[in-house]
Protein backbone atom coordinates (compact mmCIF):
# COMPACT_ATOMS: atom_id res chain seq x y z
CA UNK A 1 0.00 0.00 0.00
CA UNK A 2 0.99 3.98 -1.01
CA UNK A 3 1.63 5.30 1.80
CA UNK A 4 0.09 8.81 1.94
CA UNK A 5 3.43 10.48 1.64
CA UNK A 6 3.79 8.98 -1.82
CA UNK A 7 0.19 9.59 -3.20
CA UNK A 8 0.17 11.43 -6.52
CA UNK A 9 -2.29 14.13 -6.73
CA UNK A 10 -4.84 12.06 -7.40
CA UNK A 11 -4.44 9.25 -5.26
CA UNK A 12 -4.33 11.62 -2.45
CA UNK A 13 -7.47 13.45 -3.92
CA UNK A 14 -8.97 9.64 -3.66
CA UNK A 15 -7.78 9.14 -0.09
CA UNK A 16 -9.56 11.91 1.14
CA UNK A 17 -12.90 11.05 -0.36
CA UNK A 18 -12.61 7.83 1.13
CA UNK A 19 -11.73 9.03 4.51
CA UNK A 20 -15.19 11.56 3.95
CA UNK A 21 -16.98 8.27 3.36
CA UNK A 22 -16.12 6.40 6.46
CA UNK A 23 -16.64 9.10 8.95
CA UNK A 24 -20.48 8.56 9.15
CA UNK A 25 -19.82 4.67 9.80
CA UNK A 26 -17.19 5.14 11.80
CA UNK A 27 -19.37 7.42 14.25
CA UNK A 28 -21.93 4.85 13.78
CA UNK A 29 -20.13 2.22 14.94
CA UNK A 30 -18.49 3.91 18.47
CA UNK A 31 -22.37 5.44 18.95
CA UNK A 32 -23.57 1.50 19.03
CA UNK A 33 -20.63 0.62 20.92
CA UNK A 34 -20.36 3.17 23.28
CA UNK A 35 -24.20 2.91 24.20
CA UNK A 36 -25.33 4.46 27.18
CA UNK A 37 -21.84 3.81 28.95
CA UNK A 38 -20.91 7.74 27.84
CA UNK A 39 -22.99 10.68 27.06
CA UNK A 40 -22.15 11.85 23.24
CA UNK A 41 -23.48 14.88 23.76
CA UNK A 42 -21.09 16.69 21.27
CA UNK A 43 -19.38 18.74 23.56
CA UNK A 44 -15.23 19.13 24.71
CA UNK A 45 -16.26 17.75 28.01
CA UNK A 46 -17.54 14.45 27.16
CA UNK A 47 -13.97 13.75 25.80
CA UNK A 48 -12.74 12.91 28.79
CA UNK A 49 -15.32 10.23 29.79
CA UNK A 50 -15.13 9.13 26.29
CA UNK A 51 -11.19 8.84 26.35
CA UNK A 52 -11.49 6.94 28.84
CA UNK A 53 -13.91 3.99 27.81
CA UNK A 54 -11.80 3.92 24.33
CA UNK A 55 -8.58 3.97 26.25
CA UNK A 56 -9.66 0.77 28.26
CA UNK A 57 -10.91 -0.98 25.23
CA UNK A 58 -7.66 -0.66 23.25
CA UNK A 59 -5.69 -3.88 22.50
CA UNK A 60 -2.77 -4.99 20.54
CA UNK A 61 -2.96 -7.41 17.88
CA UNK A 62 -3.51 -8.07 14.06
CA UNK A 63 -4.69 -4.86 12.69
CA UNK A 64 -7.29 -6.66 10.06
CA UNK A 65 -9.30 -4.39 7.74
CA UNK A 66 -8.16 -0.84 8.41
CA UNK A 67 -9.43 2.75 8.18
CA UNK A 68 -7.86 4.73 5.15
CA UNK A 69 -6.13 6.79 7.62
CA UNK A 70 -4.11 3.62 9.77
CA UNK A 71 -3.85 1.77 6.32
CA UNK A 72 -2.32 5.08 4.28
CA UNK A 73 -0.44 6.41 7.56
CA UNK A 74 3.33 5.99 8.51
CA UNK A 75 2.72 2.39 10.29
CA UNK A 76 6.17 2.81 12.42
CA UNK A 77 4.28 2.21 15.63
CA UNK A 78 3.13 -0.72 17.11
CA UNK A 79 -0.25 -1.88 15.44
CA UNK A 80 -3.72 -1.92 17.07
CA UNK A 81 -6.14 -4.40 16.21
CA UNK A 82 -8.93 -4.33 14.10
CA UNK A 83 -11.46 -3.29 16.98
CA UNK A 84 -9.24 -0.84 18.25
CA UNK A 85 -9.00 0.86 15.27
CA UNK A 86 -12.98 1.03 14.59
CA UNK A 87 -13.25 2.96 17.85
CA UNK A 88 -10.53 5.46 17.02
CA UNK A 89 -11.95 5.83 13.78
CA UNK A 90 -15.31 6.74 15.32
CA UNK A 91 -13.53 8.89 18.12
CA UNK A 92 -11.92 10.62 14.66
CA UNK A 93 -15.66 11.41 13.50
CA UNK A 94 -16.59 12.56 16.85
CA UNK A 95 -13.98 15.16 17.67
CA UNK A 96 -14.20 16.87 14.13
CA UNK A 97 -18.41 16.76 14.21
CA UNK A 98 -17.02 18.87 17.76
CA UNK A 99 -14.89 20.84 15.98
CA UNK A 100 -16.80 21.64 12.86
CA UNK A 101 -19.79 22.43 14.83
CA UNK A 102 -17.48 25.25 16.91
CA UNK A 103 -16.05 26.22 12.99
CA UNK A 104 -18.65 25.40 10.25
CA UNK A 105 -16.79 26.66 7.60
CA UNK A 106 -13.88 24.23 8.11
CA UNK A 107 -13.64 21.70 4.80
CA UNK A 108 -11.88 19.31 4.66
CA UNK A 109 -8.62 19.59 2.17
CA UNK A 110 -5.45 17.15 1.45
CA UNK A 111 -2.39 18.35 3.47
CA UNK A 112 0.09 19.93 1.02
CA UNK A 113 3.63 21.72 1.70
CA UNK A 114 6.05 22.28 -0.54
CA UNK A 115 8.67 20.84 1.51
CA UNK A 116 9.71 17.45 0.69
CA UNK A 117 9.88 16.67 4.73
CA UNK A 118 6.33 17.85 5.25
CA UNK A 119 5.25 15.00 8.24
CA UNK A 120 1.13 14.81 7.15
CA UNK A 121 1.95 15.61 3.05
CA UNK A 122 -1.44 13.86 1.28
CA UNK A 123 -3.24 13.74 4.47
CA UNK A 124 -7.18 14.46 5.41
CA UNK A 125 -6.44 17.46 6.83
CA UNK A 126 -9.62 20.32 8.68
CA UNK A 127 -8.62 23.84 7.55
CA UNK A 128 -10.76 27.10 8.89
CA UNK A 129 -8.79 29.91 7.87
CA UNK A 130 -5.22 30.11 9.21
CA UNK A 131 -6.11 27.04 11.05
CA UNK A 132 -5.45 23.30 10.19
CA UNK A 133 -5.12 19.91 11.75
CA UNK A 134 -4.83 16.55 10.97
CA UNK A 135 -7.46 14.88 13.49
CA UNK A 136 -6.23 11.44 12.10
CA UNK A 137 -2.72 11.50 12.71
CA UNK A 138 -3.25 13.08 16.35
CA UNK A 139 -5.96 10.51 17.60
CA UNK A 140 -4.28 7.45 16.01
CA UNK A 141 -1.07 8.68 17.64
CA UNK A 142 -2.98 8.97 20.78
CA UNK A 143 -4.08 5.39 20.82
CA UNK A 144 -0.76 3.88 19.85
CA UNK A 145 0.90 6.02 22.90
CA UNK A 146 -1.70 3.88 25.73
CA UNK A 147 1.00 1.24 25.05
CA UNK A 148 4.09 3.62 25.12
CA UNK A 149 5.62 4.45 28.76
CA UNK A 150 4.14 7.39 28.41
CA UNK A 151 0.77 7.04 28.03
CA UNK A 152 -2.01 10.31 27.34
CA UNK A 153 -3.25 11.13 30.95
CA UNK A 154 -7.75 10.63 30.93
CA UNK A 155 -7.68 14.27 29.86
CA UNK A 156 -5.36 14.53 27.18
CA UNK A 157 -8.07 13.88 24.27
CA UNK A 158 -10.53 16.86 25.33
CA UNK A 159 -7.21 18.91 26.26
CA UNK A 160 -6.18 18.64 22.95
CA UNK A 161 -9.65 19.56 21.47
CA UNK A 162 -9.35 22.68 23.59
CA UNK A 163 -6.29 23.45 22.22
CA UNK A 164 -7.35 23.62 18.72
CA UNK A 165 -10.91 25.43 19.64
CA UNK A 166 -8.96 27.83 21.60
CA UNK A 167 -6.32 28.40 18.38
CA UNK A 168 -8.98 27.97 15.99
CA UNK A 169 -10.74 31.25 17.97
CA UNK A 170 -7.19 33.23 17.81
CA UNK A 171 -7.86 32.95 14.10
CA UNK A 172 -10.87 34.09 13.61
Amino acid sequence: MTPYAHLTEQQAAAALEEFLEERPAALRHLELAVGDAVELDRSVESLGPLWVWVKKRLQLGPSGQQPSWSRLGLGEHERLDEASLQLLDGLISYVTEIVTSAAPDATWEVATDPHPQFLHQNQPMLRAGAWEQVPATTIGNLGRQVFSEWPPADDRLASVVSTWLADLADTR
